[in-house]
């Protein structure tokens, strides 16, 4: 895999998503995004949710990412860290 300048590091299957809730502070190991807090049933938003939404054919649900389909510059780092 090339990590170099124009390249995007493409996070592997076996990685988990790690996310933690900004509202309850609950911590959740995914392979895919959440729509919402498991705990506390805070909505979500998807990755790069401003170039997706402009996509009118794709249901919401569709939006959200497995951890496989994402890439490191995808994330915020802080809410979601890559295992």
């Amino acid at each position: 895999m090339e990590t170099g300048p124009g390249h995007k590091k493409q996070v592997t299957e076996s990685q988990l998503l790690i996310k933690k809730c900004h509202h309850c502070g609950h911590v959740m190991e995914l392979g895919r995004e959440t729509d919402k807090c498991h705990h506390c049933q805070k909505a979500f938003l998807p990755s790069n949710y401003f170039s997706k939404i402009h996509d009118k054919t794709a249901k919401y649900k569709d939006l959200f990412s497995q951890s496989s389909e994402l890439h490191e510059d995808e994330i915020i780092k802080g809410l979601h860290a890559l295992w």
